[in-house]
Formats: structure tokens, sequence, C-alpha cells
């Protein structure tokens, strides 16, 4: 109790009014689409971190502790929800519900003006949230029932958060896909066996739509009043966060599958999810060992026909920490598990990672907040320290250093790998600037591998090993022009990792 009144009384003082975002909070797609940007066109490297229960759970000292130790270990972005999946009648950390009388058309303005105390701090870090307005079980629920956000209250609510917060990026109706049937039933008819029965499907598109039409009208009224000249024309970074798995015989789970043709779909993405075998036949999934599947299937729908460029995400890739599907009685993802996946997805052209903590994620506090049981961690400050958090930079980092401009000109490039180069997660995976400047070779099983290496521009070459715990270079000797192009390369031993970034780069 002292707890939740301290903190009310310290957010009233810490919070007195709306905190307005900085126009250069915005970050873009690319002119290519392929890339995002800040507002001056510098890269900007998507390093989330997913704490959906930020908002809700974690009291203004707590929320500074997670948030200075993202910031120092590189993250670029948080992922957070508004409206949670604790329900309509759940209040937050300091008693206050999300909207006045259970109406999502009335926020509740003690609510929001936390999140905004929040959203500043994080800011102030270095770190943008990347907003979650809300929960997708309040569009519909498993069973396809219908819920509070509907094509009526859709657009007020998502033109309060557009008003509200502006330049956040936007992910839309956590955890569900538009195309839906009784999932509860499908699940219950396979179990029981027999020729399984027709369902109702329903497209919830138009609420998404709403709710994005909404997010846009608020931003864009929000960009006028502080006499933005591109008001008219801002779209702001937004996609869906599909779930792992979808229906037979409707779009596959990939936000541009259901949505491709919206303007305001401005970023693609997926869940890999976190699970390696089917789990719940015949409903058709992504396996969490594949995760470099549904990214290259994004990027290459930009390369088609009609397809439409957009900076693309594994938005949920396995949490460390968390069971083989949620399940206590298997093994849970550890550092080396979400390190190889996110290695593998950036060099498949992704725009970035998102990593999370299975305790951390869902901000679990013993005695307050329990653990939901879908991993053995059971307290989000015991989870923030895990390692896989810290090895995430290092992606980021190799990345970077080869300069901004090289930086848009990054392009995956398995054409390159020459032989047998693994399945799943032992996948080996390249990327190269399409200049012929570099070449980059992750390889998660430290076994021999061959590159063709006639890409790049010029016979001097340096080379070294990069290693993808401690983010440093290794030199070795190395001579392009002297041998075949096709080349074998062995990775160095190391005690605690097997898994190495080959780098070639010209000189100038």
């Amino acid at each position: 109790m002292l707890r939740t009144v301290f903190l009310y009384i310290a957010l009233h003082i810490i919070q007195t009014a709306a905190w307005q975002v900085p126009a250069d909070y915005a970050i873009t797609p690319s002119p290519d689409g392929r890339f995002l940007q800040q507002s001056n066109g510098a890269p900007f490297f998507w390093q989330a971190d997913t704490a959906w229960l930020l908002f809700h759970r974690l009291n203004y000292s707590e929320a500074e502790t997670y948030l200075s130790d993202r910031a120092r270990k590189g993250f670029t972005v948080v992922l957070a929800v508004g409206f949670t999946q604790e329900g309509i009648a759940s209040p937050n950390c300091n008693g206050d519900l999300t909207f006045i009388d259970e109406d999502v058309t009335r926020p509740n303005e003690a609510y929001w003006a936390y999140i905004d105390s929040i959203v500043s701090l994080a800011w102030s870090k270095g770190i943008r949230i990347c907003m979650v307005p809300a929960w997708g079980k309040f569009v519909h629920g498993s069973d396809n029932s219908a819920s509070v956000l509907n094509a009526t209250t859709a657009p007020t609510f998502g033109k309060f958060i557009g008003q509200r917060y502006p330049y956040l990026p936007k992910t839309l109706v956590a955890d569900t896909n538009p195309y839906w049937q009784n999932k509860t039933a499908v699940k219950a008819d396979y179990s029981r066996g027999g020729v399984p029965p027709t369902y109702e499907v329903i497209d919830w598109s138009p609420v998404y739509d709403a709710l994005a039409e909404g997010i846009v009208a608020g931003e864009r009224q929000a960009l006028s009043a502080s006499s933005s000249p591109s008001a008219d024309d801002w779209w702001p970074l937004m996609t869906i966060h599909p779930t792992n798995q979808w229906f037979t015989g409707g779009p596959i789970a990939l936000a541009h599958a259901f949505l491709g043709n919206r303007s305001w779909l401005t970023l693609d993405s997926s869940q890999s999810g976190h699970a390696d075998y089917a789990p719940n036949p015949p409903i058709p999934w992504w396996n969490c060992r594949r995760g470099w599947e549904p990214v290259e299937l994004m990027y290459a729908a930009g390369s088609q026909a009609g397809g439409r460029p957009r900076p693309v995400i594994d938005n949920e890739a396995h949490y460390e920490h968390r069971y083989n599907n949620g399940n206590h009685n298997a093994s849970y993802w550890n550092a080396s598990d979400v390190r190889i996946g996110s290695w593998q997805a950036v060099f498949s052209g992704a725009a970035g990672l998102t990593y999370g903590a299975n305790a951390v994620q869902q901000m679990a506090i013993p005695g307050l907040f329990q653990s939901d049981g879908s991993g053995p961690g059971d307290n989000w400050a015991t989870d923030l320290v895990l390692p896989g958090s810290s090895q995430m930079q290092w992606i980021q980092k190799v990345v970077m250093d080869r300069g901004a401009s090289s930086y848009f000109r990054r392009v995956p490039a398995q054409d390159l790998l020459v032989g047998d180069v693994g399945a799943d997660d032992a996948r080996v995976t390249a990327t190269r600037d399409r200049d012929g400047g570099w070449i980059l070779v992750y390889t998660p099983t430290g076994k021999s591998f061959q590159v063709d290496t006639r890409s790049l521009k010029s016979c001097a070459v340096q080379a070294s090993w990069y290693d993808p715990l401690r983010g440093v270079y290794s030199r070795f000797d190395y001579t392009q022009c002297e041998q075949s192009l096709v080349r074998s390369f062995m990775p160095p031993t190391a005690g605690d990792h097997v898994d190495w970034v080959l780098v070639l780069e010209v000189l100038d």
C-alpha cells in the first residue's frame, strides 16, 4: 500500500501536464523502404526490448532501473502496451484504471499521464517507446467474439493515441490477426478427431483500419497544432503484431499478407514465436528455429511486382528463459538460442531485432504480479540481467561499424554461400554491401563454410573474425586475389561459444 501511495504522490509532482513529444523522436522508412532512419536522415537500427506491461506494473523508480539497464546495453526501442492484456478493470501500479467507467472513448487522465512520464524518461535515456495502443483481445478473442474496440469506438481511441503520442512508432492490436476463426473450437475438434466442420471466418481488418486511421488523424492534428509543414503528408511508423499462427486458407501471419495495400502500414512484421513444434495442430505456424524464414518472405514481398518495400522486423522471437511453447515440461530458450535467431534475421534483411526476456516482458513481481509460469524466472529484475540482453548490442555494432552511407546499402546475400549452408538455427547466413565494399557471414556452428567473394570490388581486403558475445574484431591474414575467389573459412575455437561473424572489408 505504501508503494502505491508514495508513487501516486510522486507522479503528480513529476507529471503535471502531458509530455510534448519532440519532432526528432520520429523514425521513418528510408527512401528505398528497406531501412529505418531518424528525422535528420541518420541510420536507425531497431534494437528493441519487449516490456509489454512496463506502464502497468512498474513504478517510476523501477522503470528508471529497467530503462537505465536497457540504455547501457544499446537498446533503441522498448515495446510497451497502453491498454494492456491485464484487462479493462485492472488498475496500474498507482491504482489508476485505463478508462473512466470502462469506456474506451473516455481515457483516464491519471493513467495516461503516468505513461507520459515513462515515455519521457525513456527518451531522456535515448530510448523510443513503440506504443501498442491495445492488446489484440480487445478487438476479438480466440473464440472469435467481439470486444470493446470496434468500428465505432476504435477511431475515437485511435485519435486519442495519435494526438497524445505523435511520432512514437505504433504496433496495433498485439498477438492476433485480422482474419480469424474460432481457434478454441478448431483445437477442440482436432483433438476429438473426425472430419472438422466448416468454421465461421471473420475479417476484423475494418477495426484495425478504424484504429489506424484514427491514429493517423490524431497525429496529423497534433502536428498541425505545432505548425508542422508536413502534417498533411505525415504517416507514422506503424504495423500490426501478428501471432505466430494462422488459419488454413487465409493469409499467412505477416503484416503485409493481411494489410499490404494499406498506406498506414509502413513497417512489416512477423512473430516467429516460441515453439519449434506445431503447438496447436492443424493450425499452420512459424517455427522459432527458423526466424529468418518470415523475414525473408517479408523482404521478398517488397521486391515482387506490385509489392511495396517496407522495413521488416521479427517483432517477437523466442524469449530468453521462456519454455518451449511456454510448456514447463520443456527446456527454456537460452542466450545462444536468441542470439542465433537475431543474427540470422538481421542478415536476412531485417531492419533490426526484437529481444525479450520472459519475466521482463510480463514484468513479473512475486507477491504482487505473479509470473505466468511460462518460464523459470519469476522476477523481472532477475531476468533483466540475462546474458542475451547484453549480446544484442553487438549485432547493432557490426552493422553500424560499416558507416552511415554503407548502412543503407546492406542486402541479404545467401547467394554468396557455396555448398551446404545448414538448416533451421544451424543455418549460415550472409549479407553484403551492394556496392562491393564488404561481406559479413554469420555462422552458428563453428564448422567451415565456403563463400564466393567475387562481389568485393577490390583485392585490398581486410579480414576479421567478429565475436558475437563481446563485439571484438580479430584480424587474420587473408589475400583476396591470389587464390580462387570461392574461399573456405574455418571459425576460431572458443571455449564459451562456436558462433562467429566473418568480416571481409575492402580497404579504402
